[in-house]
């Protein structure tokens, strides 16, 4: 390796690692060592995993001790207090998640048939609404062929299949005066209840609907 400045010119330098000054080539890193207690702890996720309950748990362990079993002879009282507890506090643990998903599974049911109403009752409103306005609309055109009695036909969304068979006398062509109802009617006989709103995204309507459910 060679090193260069404009005083001394080029010079060889030797490098020496770290490695070489302590003679260590690798760091080796401790491992905890596991103890009696630590096995037990991770036997029992294999016991809750089974569905093993408390009173079965503690059982196991009273009965493992009076055997002198391999990782059971030399616990304490205090050991054997730890390990109900914690295995306690994994069954208490599974029920509180287990309430916090039937909860949130009670949230979304709410939340959805609030959603479900209020977009059934919007859409009832704005399509009534829109009748009034064709039949109004209906009720001015000079075309020929559109039926002069629409204001007494029935604005309810419900009988709209019924009452749309009332509004023209038979086949005919849309005319240039015709521009003033139609928009309103096509929006009626949409596919799309969205159209019903002006809106002709799917998503838009149902963030419009969201937004009125606050």
């Amino acid at each position: 390796m060679y090193r260069c400045n404009k005083q001394d010119g080029r010079t060889r330098v030797n490098f020496v690692s770290d490695a070489k000054k302590t003679r260590k080539t690798h760091v080796q890193h401790k491992k905890k060592k596991m103890t009696g207690l630590d096995k037990l702890y991770g036997l029992q996720t294999e016991f809750f995993k089974d569905g093993m309950s408390i009173s079965t748990y503690k059982d196991h362990v009273q009965t493992g001790i009076n055997r002198s079993g391999y990782y059971y002879k030399n616990l304490s009282s205090d050991d054997f207090e730890k390990l109900t507890k914690r295995y306690s506090g994994m069954g208490q643990q599974k029920e509180n998640n287990l309430n916090i998903i039937l909860s949130e599974r009670v949230r979304k049911k709410r939340e959805k048939k609030l959603f479900v109403g209020k977009k059934r009752d919007m859409i009832d409103t704005q399509k009534r609404e829109l009748i009034k306005c064709l039949f109004k609309e209906l009720s001015r055109t000079t075309a020929i062929g559109v039926s002069k009695e629409v204001l007494n036909l029935s604005t309810s969304p419900g009988d709209w299949c019924e009452t749309k068979k009332l509004l023209f006398h038979g086949g005919r062509y849309f005319e240039s005066q015709d521009q003033c109802w139609v928009k309103i009617y096509q929006k009626i006989v949409s596919s799309s209840r969205s159209h019903l709103f002006g809106i002709n995204s799917r998503d838009d309507f149902y963030r419009y609907v969201s937004g009125h459910c606050a």
